[in-house]
């Protein structure tokens, strides 16, 4: 389960209420596999939510590292392109075989993984260029 904490904080509170909800969702998915097998309906429900909302979160985010000028910009423009891909394969394979356990605990370690080290080591970056 991952945990939100103040090393997380980019100096915007409005990317850092993103990333709260991002994780309040990733540790949901983990919440779901936990328990019985979750259905497909529930599963679908999670995975159209964090498919738009990382899109609208990568966006905002983007454009606050534009208008602060963050050296870290492309870099992130780069990183998001990179796991909207690892996501979207992920997608095509839920599809064809719908929300096997594996496949789900494949994302939720994935997507954990990589919120928690994107966070540390590029969107912190962005602190330096709002307090400056």
């Amino acid at each position: 389960m991952l945990t939100w904490s103040e090393q997380f904080a980019t100096g915007s509170p409005l990317v850092d209420t993103q990333h709260r909800m991002l994780i309040e969702k990733i540790n949901e998915l983990e919440k779901m596999l936990a328990g019985s097998a979750p259905s497909k309906s529930a599963c679908d429900d999670l995975l159209n939510f964090l498919g738009s909302y990382v899109v609208t979160h990568f966006k905002f985010e983007e454009q606050c590292m534009v208008r602060y000028q963050c050296p870290a910009h492309e870099q992130n423009k780069q990183a998001h392109a990179a796991f909207l891909g690892v996501f979207a394969k992920f997608k095509e394979r839920y599809l064809a075989e719908g929300p096997k356990p594996e496949l789900l605990r494949s994302l939720q370690t994935t997507a954990s993984d990589w919120i928690k080290n994107h966070i540390l080591s590029v969107d912190i970056k962005l602190k330096s260029c709002t307090t400056s």
